[in-house]
This record gives structure tokens, C-alpha cells and sequence, in this order.
């Protein structure tokens, strides 16, 4: 049995939950336009990790946005979990 655990606004609290709930393919796409959105504006490259160096830990956020003509809008959005000390050097 899987459970899925849901914001009050239908929302996946994580991308497991995204990927096993009735709206999958508008949350792969919303994440899709994140991830094109970072390229396009150039906010970040893919490179090989320094030896020594630790990688940020991140996570998908998801909204769900309500349009005026009564349209839900699926928002993705990739952030940092935290930064520390540790991980700055």
C-alpha cells in the first residue's frame, strides 16, 4: 500500500509524491520549464564536482497557482536546502 501526503492546495510535499499522484505529467512538465528556465538564462552549468568538494542539497518546491479564468497553473521550482559553513569551503 502507498500513502501520498498532500498540502491543503493538493500540492506534492516531494518529487516522490509528485510522481505518484493523478497530475505526474503537469508536474514533470512544470519541472521541465524550471529546468529549461535555468538554462536559458544561463544561472547555471553542469560541471564535474572539485575533489574534496561537497555538492548543495536540493529539492523540488511545487504551487499549484489559481488563473483568473478559473486555470491551474503547476509551478516547480528547484531550491538549495540549506547552505553551511562547511559546505561554503
Amino acid at each position: 500500500m502507498h500513502y501520498l501526503l498532500l498540502t491543503d492546495a493538493g500540492e506534492p510535499e516531494c518529487f516522490s509524491e509528485a510522481m505518484q499522484g493523478n497530475d505526474t505529467i503537469e508536474w514533470e512538465l512544470a519541472m521541465k520549464d524550471e529546468m529549461t528556465s535555468f538554462q536559458k538564462n544561463k544561472t547555471w552549468s553542469l560541471t564535474k564536482l572539485s575533489e574534496g568538494k561537497k555538492a548543495l542539497q536540493n529539492r523540488w518546491v511545487y504551487r499549484l497557482k489559481e488563473e483568473s479564468d478559473d486555470r491551474r497553473r503547476y509551478k516547480a521550482r528547484l531550491v538549495c536546502e540549506r547552505v553551511s559553513a562547511e559546505t561554503r569551503n
